[in-house]
């Protein structure tokens, strides 16, 4: 276990500080070339690491300043935002996202210092250029140490030794779980129980090695390096248990009651000397959930004006193909039930809803809702439009006028609210989107139960950097027209 614990702070140290080098390099390289261009310098390459040669060079010390707080500040952000774990959290997208703001926020300090102190000596090429330079070197490195961890722990290396106390269905649960996603970092080595029916072989590999009277024991002989009680119910149990491991060098982790109701949203506070949690329907809310509006209304006009001509043409080609309006116009149910007009490019014939009634028996999806792959309502241009999601562009009216936002779960008929029950109704509590999780995961492709899960899930999970991460992803997808009928 010391050898394991040893290599992984190593391992940690030299991950900071080949960010440091990384982000040493960078700076450094991009000052001397502007110094260079600027003031026609030539360089003595064999004395850049000197700090007498360096110290002469122009602006050397103002640029020193601002490299030790930019350095500081983006490593400080890289670890606050869990970028130091050496496990696998999360996927290229969000580890970018994080670079990202990391990267960013650090920028911003060094130009509010530099305006603060009426600082005017950076260069904005060498400030632009450092931090487009920064974000991609950091987070390939990142891609790069992903690839060999997870190759690591597929091997069995340097996963963290778990015992878990509790072999009943959550115990056994999350020891599957571990087993079949590696790349968390973790062995399960073990389970506590005193149970005596239990003390067969759980699961492939693991077997109940001890009574929770005998855990100190248990800790010893697999070299647990972590303890997962999954029995939070039985107090005195647990109360005994965390008291007999704290005299060992071991995290250990509590499964709260009723954890299948617990979400992301979850806030932590006392009542006097009594803690609670406090479930937060989402995090969508006061200052954040105010950018959120103001980047859907900015990046909606901004999207009018240039998809102008786009609209043009669908007009035209929707005009020429089959009488009747160019833009379709629903009632449809928003945030908290409201009903509001939903707008769409007509990809249907006219009479399509009355046309419903008679395909009800044909329809393709499951739960409360109506699709057909080969919907004989839709017209040759409609087909087209609808593949490629051009039918969807006049929404970003409905994003100007608040109705809906850019991303968020799709905006439900009335008649399929009617059937929905407590989980689906979840859905409503934010404002609707034109894109969302079930747009980048299978579109049509995929079951009603999946689409509402994916929906609850970005409730639950809402950052602006999700919905960034929505909308890049939804692009591809867009074009490829996948999962679109």
């Amino acid at each position: 276990m010391l050898t394991r614990t040893l290599v992984r702070i190593l391992g940690l140290a030299a991950f900071v500080v080949l960010d440091i080098l990384l982000i040493t390099i960078g700076y450094f390289s991009l000052y001397l070339l502007r110094i260079s261009r600027e003031f026609g310098l030539v360089f003595q390459w064999h004395n850049v690491f000197s700090y007498d040669y360096l110290s002469g060079l122009t602006y050397f010390e103002g640029y020193l300043r601002f490299y030790l707080v930019i350095a500081a500040v983006t490593v400080f952000l890289l670890q606050k935002y869990g970028l130091y774990y050496l496990g696998v959290r999360e996927g290229a997208l969000d580890e970018f996202f994080k670079v990202s703001k990391s990267v960013l926020y650090s920028a911003l300090v060094v130009a509010s210092l530099s305006y603060l102190f009426k600082i005017q000596l950076f260069s904005r090429f060498v400030f632009a250029a450092f931090i487009v330079s920064n974000i991609v070197v950091l987070w390939l490195w990142r891609l790069l140490k992903m690839q060999i961890t997870l190759s690591l722990f597929n091997r069995g290396y340097l996963q963290k030794r778990l015992l878990i106390v509790g072999a009943g269905e959550v115990g056994r649960m999350v020891a599957e779980e571990l087993h079949l996603r590696p790349a968390l970092g973790y062995r399960v080595v073990g389970f506590v129980d005193d149970n005596p029916e239990k003390t067969a072989r759980v699961m492939a590999g693991v077997e109940v090695v001890s009574t929770s009277g005998e855990i100190q024991e248990a800790v010893t002989k697999t070299g647990a390096e972590e303890i997962l009680i999954t029995i939070p119910s039985e107090r005195e149990l647990t109360n005994s248990i965390i008291s007999k491991m704290r005299r060992y060098n071991l995290h250990i982790r509590i499964v709260p009651e009723m954890f299948n109701l617990m979400t992301a949203s979850v806030e932590v506070g006392r009542l006097g000397p009594v803690p609670y949690m406090r479930i937060l329907k989402t995090p969508m809310r006061g200052v954040p959930l105010l950018l959120k509006r103001l980047f859907d209304v900015s990046v909606s006009l901004i999207g009018l004006i240039f998809i102008s001509p786009v609209f043009l043409a669908v007009v035209a080609a929707i005009k020429l193909n089959s009488p009747g309006p160019v833009i379709f116009k629903q009632k449809r149910v928003g945030k908290n039930g409201k009903l509001f007009d939903f707008y769409k490019f007509r990809s249907m014939v006219v009479n399509a809803e009355e046309l419903r009634v008679e395909l009800a028996a044909a329809n393709e999806a499951d739960g409360p809702v109506f699709k057909i792959r080969q919907d004989p309502r839709i017209t040759r241009v409609g087909r087209f439009i609808r593949k490629y999601s051009i039918d969807e562009l006049p929404q970003l009216l409905n994003v100007i006028k608040g109705d809906m936002s850019l991303v968020g779960p799709r905006p439900p008929l009335p008649n399929e609210v009617e059937e929905y029950g407590n989980i689906e109704w979840r859905r409503l509590e934010v404002i609707p989107g034109i894109t969302g999780l079930w747009q980048i995961s299978g579109r049509s492709e995929i079951s009603f139960k999946k689409w509402m899960e994916l929906d609850v899930y970005y409730i639950e999970n809402w950052s602006f950097w999700l919905d960034l991460k929505i909308i890049l992803q939804t692009i591809p997808v867009v074009l490829r027209g996948n999962g679109a009928y």
